[in-house]
Parts: structure tokens; C-alpha cells; sequence
């Protein structure tokens, strides 16, 4: 998701706007990185990811976004998720529903019996309703919701997934390259475990900072520069250990993938014009000045309360 704030601060500050409706400030232009070199402009892309992407093969910089992201950086969170057949999945931040649809077809990913979804974008949501439509997934319940990631005390949220008054609970949450926006991302990590059934599990694919240095005055500026994330989720990786074991998730798990995330999706970003190869070289020196790209998993005790 990093891209569509990297697009909404080249619009705030250059006056360029895309044609998008009054409730939907970032629009479509992720269907730009989907589509392969040559295609055309006019044409919906076969895939609608809004994720950095894990570049672990560096040959595959050369080719397109779609055929990368569509079997990487999702499909690792999903196996650190240890999702199980028939289980109950909540996906935050799903944009136009790409890793909806992965979750109900890839041949091997567990087939969901339950599958909730939010996205606080009112055009992501109608569209991933669209998309969905076309999916045949007999055996799966699918419920969708237009929202903020975090839970709040007021007549429109009664739906929210986070809702601690709700009934439904899940076996897994997955957060795929979002968290880091969220205000907070403590607060979401406390709703999501007391949704999640003991022994249900939380993956999130965020960024946070180095352990050493802590927040340096290069990250703070370029952080500050970006307004990438509330100044509360600048915490480092030790921290976003150490927050996760304090709210009460075992089996704590924060993997640094940095190296296949950021240098990849850079290289991807900088043949593709002038706006992208300054997106991508602001984005390596948020990269350079400590900023890193976890994988961050924990579950909820059967034995908790």
C-alpha cells in the first residue's frame, strides 16, 4: 500500500488529481503497476495488487509487477498465517481484493469457510464486491465491510469486524503491507486478539525500523517527509516484538525480509518514468535511513482468557 501514499503526496504537493470521486482520494492508478509493459492503458489488468511485493529472485525486477506479487510477498503471509481448511479469515486492508481472490483460488492456499474483509476506501470496497462476483466459492461465506482497520464506538461500526460485541471471531487476521498506517497500530493489534479464537493467529506484512540505530534523525525526517505512518508505529523491530508479547500473543515471530522487499520494488519502480523513479528514490532512502520490512506473526493461547 506504500505506493498509494507515495501517489497521494506527489498530488498534494504538485496539484496533479486523478479522476476519483469525492470519498476516494487515491483512485485506481495501482492498475498502472499491474499491467505488463506494452499493454493496453485502457485495459483492466489481470491482477490489482497495492503491495510492495517480495522480490526474493532479483530477475524477476525485469518483468511485471502482476506475475511477481501475485505468488510472493501474499503468499508468504499467508504460510507464516498457517491458515487451515474451512477456517475463519479476516483480510484488513485489501484494497480491490487481489488477495481476496488469491484466498479463495490459489491452489495452495486452505480454501476458507469463513472469509470477512475491510478496506477504509469506499470505491476498493464496491470494486472487490465487482470482482468477487465473477469467483465461484460455494463453500466459502464471504462478508464484506467499508471502514477504518480499527474498531470505534459509534452507530456505523456496529458491522466492524473488530467489534468487540460481535459474535464472529477468526482463526487467522492478515494485515498484507497496511498496519503501518493505522492509528493505532497497538490499538489494532489489542482489537484483533480479543477477536481471534485461542489458538487463532495474526500475520501482519508491515514496516517498522532497525533495532540499531533507534529511530535515527535521518528515518524521524524522511518518516516526517513521507507522512507515511503515525508517529506511534515508529517503533523499531524489537519494539513491535515486544508489543505483540505484551498484549498477550505467544510464538512471537518479527522476520526481517528488507532485502526482498525494498531494493526489488525500487528497481521495479524507476524504469517506469520520472514520478516513479522519484518515488522509488525517496522510498530507498526511507529504506536507507533504517526503515525495514517485517513479517510479524503471533497467536492467541488456547489457554488465554
Amino acid at each position: 500500500m506504500i505506493g498509494v501514499f507515495l501517489w497521494r503526496y506527489y498530488h498534494q504537493h504538485h496539484g496533479i488529481r486523478k479522476k476519483a470521486s469525492h470519498n476516494d482520494p487515491y483512485g485506481l492508478f495501482h492498475l498502472s503497476l499491474n499491467r505488463r509493459s506494452g499493454e493496453d492503458e485502457n485495459e483492466t489488468p489481470k491482477t490489482e495488487w497495492l503491495n510492495m511485493g517480495y522480490w526474493k529472485v532479483r530477475t524477476l525486477i525485469r518483468k511485471s509487477f502482476q506475475m511477481h506479487a501475485k505468488a510472493t510477498l501474499a503468499l508468504k503471509l499467508i504460510q507464516t498465517a498457517q491458515c487451515k481448511e474451512g477456517g475463519k479469515i479476516l483480510d484488513v486492508g485489501h484494497g480491490t481484493g487481489e488477495s481476496l481472490i488469491l484466498l479463495l483460488t490459489h491452489t495452495s492456499v486452505p480454501r476458507p469457510g469463513y472469509l470477512s474483509g475491510i478496506t477504509s476506501i469506499p470505491m476498493h470496497h464496491h470494486r472487490s464486491l465487482e470482482r468477487l462476483k465473477s469467483i465461484v466459492a460455494a463453500d466459502t461465506k464471504i462478508t464484506l465491510h467499508v471502514g477504518d482497520a480499527v474498531y470505534h464506538q459509534d452507530v456505523s461500526a456496529a458491522n466492524h469486524p473488530l467489534n468487540p460485541s460481535s459474535s464472529v471471531t477468526f482463526d487467522n487476521i492478515l494485515a498484507l503491507d497496511c498496519a503501518y498506517h493505522f492509528q493505532s497500530r497497538e490499538t489494532f493489534l489489542r482489537q484483533s486478539f480479543h477477536q481471534l479464537d485461542p489458538g487463532g493467529r495474526i500475520s501482519l506484512a508491515d514496516i517498522c525500523f532497525a533495532n540499531t540505530p533507534p529511530m535515527n534523525w535521518k528515518a524521524r525526517l524522511v518518516r516526517r517527509f513521507l507522512k507515511l505512518m503515525p508517529k506511534e508505529n515508529a517503533i523499531t523491530i524489537s519494539e513491535y516484538a515486544n508489543c505483540l508479547e505484551r498484549i498477550g500473543y505467544v510464538d512471537v515471530k518479527v522476520e526481517d525480509i528488507s532485502e526482498e522487499v525494498f531494493p526489488g520494488f525500487v528497481g521495479f519502480l524507476k524504469p517506469r518514468g520520472l514520478v516513479w523513479w522519484i518515488f522509488g528514490s525517496v522510498l530507498y532512502s526511507y529504506y536507507a535511513a533504517g526503515a525495514r520490512f517485517v513479517i510479524a506473526s503471533g497467536y492467541r493461547s488456547k489457554e488465554s482468557n
